[in-house]
């Protein structure tokens, strides 16, 4: 996706100097060159972060930056000042400025403020969705007949106000598990502090370790200096894992110390170092049979387990794929600067009928290309990729002879990947995001050869 940057700033050395350097990196640009016009522009158009000077010949900064905010309150706003102005620019954080940056402009430091601003924007954005959503359940007495979704919200719910309770998110790839433990850490009481991820997914224990627990200088060869890990570094917040069921034993074993006793200490450190984090975890694959493997250690499992959270596959609401791709489409629309007005029936036939074995995740880029191909008009079934189109035939839709239930596509799909891998049951599992034996289940459910 790409971001829309508005520079608003009287000097034209610096709108332009910004502007090349920001479309260098990948952004859209808007430039203005007095309050007015910036405020126009925001009134008008679609921006994702503006750079505002204090100095304009019109307007005060501090007068264009309340208005912006009226326009769009939630609107991410970076303050330019000279370095004499900066009692106005802490005045400007008070009226919901993000950051303010000062004359001269060091342009990788600003790339760094504006990322960091358009993540936390967009984190805003997740949390202000999912209040709308948790809104709408206040004042129910019963929520046994919910759809899953909205049970999930109900836990993310319970999870938000239970802070100290740490958190365990199952589900495939691509379902949503770092997002929706960023949107748990957003609506708790920990939100002011910081929330830091690692994938452990392919990394070695010795790197690990170091990640989680920092090191002291001299721990071991290469470690020249003093390192704070992610535990020290997000006290008083969270700290996401994902991938945990890759963590060693030994590396487990040291986590659920953290857990229970609350402290830990820097590898080659004599020191314990209090950890009040909340550790938030997720997995795509069964850490009960990890469990039974003796694989994953129990304790630190029911450790986590105290009120799992499980994303369903994309699959299995199928109810949820269209309205998704529309809001997506709409989504695309304004970040591409596109006119598509909608997604043909037939296109839509086969978003609906499609395994999605990358859930929302693969949705979205698939929706985005369709978007950034189509341009204008309506997505029709070409504009798809070629894995989406050819699991149902424009004949089968028309004749309405095409299986659309779900255990008729799992299997079409399976079908697909075995060919493939070639018949390599191994190589396929993986693919799929399964374990072996489950493939292998699923072969003699469905009678393959």
């Amino acid at each position: 996706m790409i971001n829309t940057i508005l520079i608003v700033d009287d000097e034209d050395s610096i709108r332009r100097n910004l502007k090349t350097y920001f479309v260098s990196q990948g952004f859209n640009v808007e430039t203005a060159a007095d309050g007015k016009s910036g405020i126009e522009i925001c009134r008008s158009r679609h921006v994702d972060i503006v750079l505002l000077d204090l100095k304009l010949p019109d307007l005060s900064g501090l007068e264009v930056l309340s208005q912006i905010k009226a326009i769009s309150p939630g609107q991410a706003v970076i303050i330019i000042t000279a370095y004499g102005d900066v009692r106005t620019a802490v005045e400007a954080i008070k009226l919901k400025a993000d950051n303010f940056v000062l004359k001269p402009i060091e342009l990788a430091s600003l790339l760094v403020i504006v990322n960091n601003c358009l993540e936390n924007y967009a984190r805003r954005i997740e949390a202000q969705y999912l209040r709308e959503k948790l809104s709408k359940l206040e004042g129910k007495e019963t929520y046994s007949k919910l759809r899953q979704p909205e049970e999930i919200y109900r836990g993310i719910k319970l999870l938000s106000e239970k802070s100290s309770v740490n958190v365990l998110i199952l589900g495939e790839t691509g379902t949503g598990k770092g997002m929706i433990s960023r949107i748990i850490h957003d609506l708790s009481d920990r939100r002011e502090r910081a929330f830091v991820d690692l994938n452990c997914a392919g990394l070695s224990e010795n790197l690990l370790e170091s990640e989680l627990f920092g090191h002291e200088a001299g721990a071991f060869t290469d470690a020249r200096s003093q390192k704070r890990g992610l535990l020290e570094v997000a006290a008083g917040g969270s700290v996401f894992l994902d991938e945990i069921g890759d963590l060693s034993l030994s590396v487990q074993a040291k986590l659920l110390k953290v857990i229970e006793e609350k402290s830990f200490r820097r590898l080659g450190g004599v020191v314990n170092i209090n950890a009040d984090v909340r550790i938030m975890a997720a997995s795509n694959i069964d850490l009960d049979e990890m469990v039974k493997e003796k694989k994953f250690r129990e304790d630190l499992y029911y450790r986590l387990k105290v009120m799992p959270l499980r994303l369903p596959p994309l699959r299995e609401r199928r109810e949820d794929i269209l309205p998704l791709a529309r809001i997506m489409l709409e989504e695309f629309n304004r970040s591409l600067k596109h006119n598509v007005s909608g997604i043909s029936e037939e296109a839509e036939v086969l978003l609906h009928s499609y395994y999605w074995p990358g859930n929302i995740r693969e949705l979205r880029n698939i929706i985005e290309r369709a978007v950034l191909i189509c341009s204008e008009g309506v997505i029709q079934a070409g504009h798809l990729p070629e894995e989406v189109r050819k699991r149902v035939s424009s004949r089968e839709i028309s004749t309405g002879k095409a299986d659309l239930s779900l255990e008729g596509s799992e299997k079409a799909h399976i079908q697909n990947v075995l060919k493939m891998c070639k018949n390599n049951k191994s190589l396929a599992a993986k693919n799929l995001g399964i374990h072996r034996t489950t493939l292998v289940y699923k072969l003699k459910k469905y009678k393959f050869e």
